[in-house]
Formats: C-alpha cells, structure tokens, sequence
C-alpha cells in the first residue's frame, strides 16, 4: 500500500496536501531524493540524507531537523506495512508564502515522504541520445543537486521514450556525456571502467559511488573523465545506476543493440550483495 507522511504525520495518501501557495509547486524552490528498501531496510538512507540536507543548505532552506525526517521516513516506510520493497520519496519545499515574499521572511519548509510499492527493477535498459543538453555547471545550473526545478530530467526522459528507449543520454553544451535522464552512466573499455567527471555536471549518484567503491574491491580499474559519444558507440559495455534500478546493463544504444557484458554483470551482483549483507 502507499503512505505518506508531511512534516513527521502520517496522512491519508488521498487526502494529503499542501498549500497551493507552497513555493515548491510555484517556483520548483526545494529537494527531492529517492531511494528504495531492501528487505526492507532502507539501506542507504544515511547517504541520501546527507545530499538531501547538502542541497538544502545550498538552497539556504529552512527545513525539519534531520533525526526527526529520518524518524518520519521509517514511520511511512511501517505505515506501508507490506513485506514487499518500496520505493520512497522524501521531498523538502521552502513552504508556502506570498508570491515575492523574501527568503528570509519565511518559515520552516514542508518536509513530505511518500512510500510507495516497488516495480521489479528492469534486467536490461535501452539508451537513446536526445537533443535536451545540459546547462555546464559553470553557467549557475544545479549540476549535483536535486532541485524540484526537475523539467529538463522528464523532457529528456520523455524525449527518449518518444525514441523508442528507455533512458536518455544527456549531453552538455560541448557534446560530452553527462548522464542520464534518471540514471549516471559508465562504460567498459578493455575492462576499465569509466564514468563522466562530477565537474562535467554529473549528479553525484549514491550508487554511482558505490560503484565505484566497489570495483576496488572487485579488482576492476575505475577511472572518471570526459566520455564523447564515440566512447559510447566503441565501449565494450555501456551500463547506467541509479537507486532504483541499482546496476543494469544498456543492451541498446541509439537502435543498435550490444550485449550486456561480464564486467556489468559481476558489479550487479556484488551491488546487490553490498545491499542485502546489510544486519
């Protein structure tokens, strides 16, 4: 079933609510994070937090003291009450107020979780290259934060949908991979891996971090650098993270399919394994 918590209370998921004055929904002011449970244990929720309270800060919000959003987190994640997964949601607005109102003027913010079942994670993803590009971080855009202002994530996912796929390549002004829609994107050449530079504007992905912690101790060789389009069509293997999906192969790239690959499969596993030895 699905629950939903605002500011610490549980609410009826068809009732619940926020002003219409609320600037998250006037002006995209405000975070989001998403995660999902394994076994039911919210496993990298630390994690989570800390970019979510990371990028409040950046915002300059005023927002619920984190030991009680953690309180309210596992509360909606028992109201769901189910033995399934569940995806979860936890969003942070600036709360609501008048149209001009200056930031320092206004109160705490509106802190919501929402906890919901969890699809079975797809065991293959296709790509699709859009022409949505990214803003470069050096222009003022959010690169490594997760801003209600998420438009351009949905139209380039939609974007990619429209294309046949199930994913977007994101591109930014120089025509360098950044990341996906939804998802951060790695490559396997000659069994390196390699993922885009967080300065080229990626979202610093907690699975993507993961990951990366993970070759280490899988004896794989993990480099970040500049990734063009070419890398793409010449890798060995393409596979993108995310929370959700966790590590999933990209068996098609722009129509054209290639296989999934050796060194994806052994991370998914051991992604997997990290996730599921967790006490």
């Amino acid at each position: 079933m699905i629950a939903v918590s605002i500011d610490g209370v549980l609410a009826p998921p068809d009732t619940a609510s926020i002003s219409v004055f609320d600037r998250g929904l006037l002006y995209g002011d405000g975070c989001f994070e998403v995660l999902r449970t394994w076994d039911g244990v919210a496993v990298e929720l630390k994690a989570h937090l800390d970019r979510l309270y990371a990028t409040a800060a950046w915002l300059r919000m005023q927002v619920i003291e984190r030991v009680k959003l953690e309180e309210a987190v596992y509360r909606t994640i028992a109201a769901a009450s189910s033995l399934d997964d569940h995806r979860i949601r936890v969003v942070l607005t600036r709360g609501p107020g008048s149209l001009a109102q200056p930031f320092a003027e206004l109160g705490r913010g509106r802190a919501i979780v929402m906890v919901e079942p969890l699809p079975p994670p797809p065991t293959a993803i296709s790509l699709a290259t859009v022409d949505w590009p990214l803003a470069h971080p050096a222009t003022g855009s959010p690169g490594g934060h997760k801003t209600l202002a998420y438009l351009d994530a949905v139209i380039s996912r939609e974007l990619a949908l429209a294309a046949g796929a199930d994913e977007a390549i994101r591109l930014d002004p120089k025509g360098h991979v950044v990341e996906g829609a939804t998802c951060n994107v790695f490559v396997v050449e000659s069994g390196t891996v390699a993922t885009p530079r967080l300065d080229e504007g990626a979202l610093p992905g907690i699975v993507r971090a993961r990951v990366l912690e993970l070759c280490a101790e899988e004896r794989l060789t993990a480099i970040q650098r500049v990734i063009s389009i070419r890398d793409l069509r010449g890798a060995d293997e393409i596979f993108v993270t995310s929370s959700l999906r966790g590590v999933v192969a990209a068996t098609r790239f722009d129509g054209l399919s290639r296989p999934a690959g050796p060194v994806t499969s052994q991370l998914a596993r051991a992604y997997e394994r990290a996730m599921r030895s967790v006490p």
